[in-house]
């Protein structure tokens, strides 16, 4: 009987952690809003550890900032490289190719500080294979100069079934 009820609550035990959510935190990071240029958006490659399961769902969330309370973002992920102009670290792409895709947006009409979540197909797919790019592209602003922040970003998960 005891074996029973050993097997039982080890098999229940695992059976609730492969379903328990994860999480991967991705590396702070900052984008000079004077890159951006029009029709275009600056990509960052983003370092973290890959999780070791397949993922069904992603959600990035975390905190930016910026101190233009003007502007609007657009984001977009990729997970391949998403074009060959590369400039110190950062690359300046077209975000309509067919490997890019939008994953939400931000406005600071409100305040410096704004919650970002994204999510996206390919943002689920760059965290599953350890590449994943995150880009940005300014919708609005009076002034296109200043550091936009992305702080305390971490990928939520869940695990395929």
């Amino acid at each position: 009987m005891r074996r029973w009820t050993l097997l039982i609550l080890l098999s229940a035990s695992l059976w609730a952690c492969s379903r328990a959510p994860l999480s991967v935190p991705v590396r702070d990071f900052n984008v000079d809003v004077a890159l951006v240029r029009s029709n275009q958006a600056v990509f960052v490659k983003q370092s973290f550890d890959r999780p070791p399961v397949s993922l069904s769902r992603v959600a990035l969330e975390g905190t930016l900032r910026y101190q233009q309370t003007s502007a609007q973002f657009t984001f977009f992920v990729s997970d391949e490289e998403p074009c060959q102009n590369q400039t110190q670290g950062f690359y300046l792409c077209d975000p309509n190719a067919p490997h890019i895709e939008r994953a939400g947006t931000a406005d600071f009409r409100s305040g410096p500080s704004q919650p970002l979540q994204l999510t996206a197909e390919r943002l689920t797919q760059g965290i599953n294979s350890g590449n994943l790019w995150i880009g940005v592209r300014l919708e609005s602003s009076l002034a296109t100069a200043g550091t936009l922040e992305f702080r305390n970003m971490v990928a939520r998960v869940a695990v395929l079934p």
